[in-house]
């Protein structure tokens, strides 16, 4: 269940095809206009179909599922009340039958939403063994100013929430940056985090999957990407690393506390040698990473292909 425009998934499903492993894709945005279902309760499981077009699956057939970013229901033609209904009602019926299938799934939307809450992934991260910056969440701008006193250099804000916001004349995305301490007028307008700007050599994107990871160094060439890569892209440059085994382990443990099969984790390595943690997402992008040096299409593909044996 995804996106259509996900690229991993595209990926994910060419692996699946050539192990010759079955997969019915879909959108739960697509539903109910273009995607039907009926499910009826038998005593212990969910029993009956999907079907979009002229591919279908029985629910009892669906072995494991990969849940990744899929759209927002939609209805239109509908009063502003009756849109609410329908919307409320559809995440919950059909959206409830498709959560309580008994499989296992990369990521299920439950653990994977209690995931996205970035202050418990760094309490979580902390006491799994990961190093993590010290952290302030405010929203009182004389909090911030005291906070950077205690850190006696500089801070860095980050968003919390979807790192785009939309404006009448287009979007505009949220990076990390380093706040002006004398312009913090907003700072009471909604919760705010401010971390200690660390030292940093390079910066690390750790995949994991099942039981294993994946790792790539990222160097950058520009002031811009240095603080946030994600803002210049063109300047970063990639390169497959072992993961170290301290870090291996903290990401395990990590992992069984989320209870997640799959995650993004973002690391800064300080000239030190030193990993620090700075987040993890749940349904974090990998597709621009994927190569063979870097296979995580094929890893999260086998999880799905093994699951699908038991």
């Amino acid at each position: 269940m995804d996106n259509p425009f996900e690229a991993g998934t595209d990926l994910i499903v060419s692996e699946l095809a050539s192990a010759g492993v079955p997969v019915f894709r879909m959108d739960m945005a697509d539903f109910p206009t273009e995607l039907d279902f009926r499910a009826t309760f038998s005593g212990s499981h969910w029993e009956g179909v999907l079907a979009n077009g002229e591919r279908s699956v029985e629910l009892s057939a669906i072995k494991a599922v990969y849940w990744n970013r899929p759209g927002a229901f939609r209805f239109t033609g509908l009063s502003e009340s009756d849109e609410h209904y329908a919307r409320g009602a559809a995440r919950i019926g059909f959206g409830g039958v498709v959560t309580s299938l008994d499989v296992p799934y990369v990521n299920h939307p439950a653990k994977a939403s209690a995931a996205e809450f970035k202050p418990r992934q760094l309490q979580v991260a902390s006491a799994a063994g990961l190093a993590v910056p010290r952290t302030l969440v405010t929203t009182d701008a004389g909090a911030v100013r005291r906070f950077s006193r205690l850190i006696d250099g500089p801070i860095i804000t980050k968003a919390m929430g979807m790192p785009v916001v939309a404006h009448e004349t287009g979007y505009e995305s949220v990076y990390t940056r380093e706040p002006d301490l004398d312009a913090l007028q907003g700072v009471d307008s909604t919760a705010h985090m401010f971390q200690e700007r660390i030292e940093k050599e390079f910066e690390v994107r750790a995949v994991f999957v099942g039981d294993d990871c994946f790792c790539a160094r990222i160097d950058t060439a520009s002031a811009q990407a240095r603080v946030d890569w994600r803002s210049d892209y063109d300047s970063i440059k990639l390169t497959p690393m072992e993961t170290p085994k301290t870090v291996l382990q903290s990401l395990q443990r990590y992992a069984a506390v989320m209870d997640l099969a799959y995650f993004a984790a973002d690391f800064i390595v300080q000239p030190s040698g030193k990993w620090t943690f700075l987040e993890a997402n749940p349904s974090g992008q990998w597709a621009w990473a994927n190569s063979p040096d870097l296979p995580v299409a094929k890893a999260i593909s086998t999880v799905l292909e093994e699951w699908c044996k038991l």
